[in-house]
């Protein structure tokens, strides 16, 4: 009697073991997820007109349309500004006038970029470490100034300027006062950056702003 009790106790606990040994094996607690962020983002200037060279992942989500267009871009070089100055191959005084009085809209200007230091090589710029929450407020923005089809989705402009990029209409209306440095500074105040978007109407002015507060983060994305 007791060496089949042995044998039955022994049984329940080889069970035990065996459950306790499988259960370990094959249903291990996730790990948890790592804070997202830091996020470097960059101020890229050219002359006339400073950009933001952002990661893709917060605009692809907004603007799903961009990650067909683009696919493989890790980062966009986006802007804004008056719809024929923005799309001239030559740059005139006519178009600049035309623009600051008369504008007749204005476009979003996108660039897919895959290797960021060599899009940035020879380039005006400035590098800023941001959290997650500043990265989601800029990329709402930015997804706030493209202009929507009915069905949603961002309204084809035409070929881009240079690159692999595209134009897209927008909202807002471009004039002296409310240019497309103004903007771009306005997305930079949004991620904390201390710049006046009332007083930053020139490419220089904001590009100076982010040199000033430039600081890349340790862990770049």
């Amino acid at each position: 009697m007791f060496s089949g009790l042995k044998r039955i106790l022994l049984l329940l606990l080889t069970a035990a073991v065996l459950a306790w040994l499988i259960g370990s094996q094959f249903f291990k607690p996730e790990p948890p997820a790592s804070a997202p962020g830091p996020f470097t983002i960059h101020v890229v200037g050219n002359g006339w007109h400073a950009g933001l060279l952002l990661p893709a992942q917060a605009i692809n989500a907004r603007l799903p349309l961009l990650r067909q267009r683009f696919p493989g871009a890790s980062h966009y070089e986006i802007g804004w500004g008056d719809v024929g100055f923005y799309r001239a191959s030559k740059v005139t005084a006519g178009l600049a006038l035309e623009a600051m009085f008369a504008s007749r809209g204005s476009v979003m200007h996108v660039v897919a970029v895959t290797d960021v230091p060599h899009f940035l090589k020879g380039s005006d710029s400035a590098a800023l470490c941001i959290d997650d929450a500043a990265y989601q407020r800029m990329a709402s923005l930015v997804a706030d100034s493209f202009a929507r089809s009915a069905s949603g989705e961002p309204v084809d402009a035409g070929p881009g300027i240079y690159g692999n990029s595209q134009f897209y209409i927008a909202t807002g209306s471009y004039n002296a006062l409310n240019t497309c440095n103004r903007w771009t500074a306005s997305i930079l105040e949004a991620a904390g950056l201390a710049i006046s978007p009332r007083i930053s109407l020139t490419a220089s002015s904001v590009l100076g702003a982010a040199q000033r507060s430039a600081m890349r983060c340790e862990v770049a994305r």
